[in-house]
């Protein structure tokens, strides 16, 4: 078995290769590692967990089955490993983005920017999301910890950093906010509003929608300028 840590996650073990996932991870073997993670990652969104096995996984990424039992010793720990590293993928670029689109100048262009960025990770992760919304419907069949590393690795450093992010706006008086949480959960609600009314939630937003939305945020948190007045 080519691993050097294992990780308890609920009933299951999460292995982590002996060669680390990445694209930016050097070495033919890494490669191959990513390969694997990329092609998991879209048989898991075409057909949901319970319908996906390894050697369609194989014939996806172009290796033999031996190859991924070399690196997992089950398809439940291949699926935990590739959620985890794919969240934590669509993560890194929400903060990255985030980082580069958000400069303080302009607090109500600074909130649309940032609808912009959590919109846009569907169009720059499609496979990924596909994959979300099929083990959603099977979440119940997996162990507990699973979601938990998922929602650990992903959702929850996204929201993290929105919170930060409405911090900062709240700071300039454009908002106000006096539960950071919930005013994030309403945020992420309001701008994905169209997108989840669809009959094919996959679809992308559009920027006039997630404007609409940001627009529906400040309804109930923009700071009325006549009251600082009176």
């Amino acid at each position: 078995m080519a691993t050097k840590q294992d990780k308890s996650v609920g009933s299951a073990v999460v292995l982590e290769p002996a060669v680390p996932a990445g694209p930016r991870r050097a070495g033919a073997r890494a490669d191959k590692l990513w390969v694997l993670i990329q092609a998991s990652r879209n048989v898991f969104a075409r057909a949901g967990y319970s319908r996906a096995s390894i050697e369609v996984i194989a014939a996806e990424a172009g290796i033999s089955t031996r190859t991924i039992y070399n690196h997992f010793e089950s398809k439940e720990q291949l699926f935990a490993f590739v959620v985890h590293e794919s969240a934590a993928q669509v993560a890194d670029q929400f903060i990255a983005d985030t980082e580069r689109r958000l400069d303080g100048a302009d607090p109500g262009a600074d909130l649309y920017a940032l609808g912009l960025v959590f919109a846009g990770l569907r169009k720059k992760f499609p496979e990924h999301f596909a994959m979300v919304d099929q083990a959603r419907i099977e979440a119940p069949y997996f162990p507990a910890a699973i979601i938990e590393s998922w929602r650990e690795a992903g959702p929850r450093r996204i929201l993290a950093e929105l919170i930060r992010h409405l911090g900062q706006i709240a700071e300039t008086g454009f908002i106000e906010i006096e539960d950071p949480r919930l005013a994030a959960v309403h945020f992420l609600a309001l701008i994905t509003a169209e997108m989840q009314a669809r009959p094919l939630p996959l679809l992308s937003l559009t920027d006039d929608e997630v404007r609409v939305g940001v627009n529906a945020f400040l309804k109930g948190y923009g700071r009325d300028p006549k009251q600082e007045s009176a």
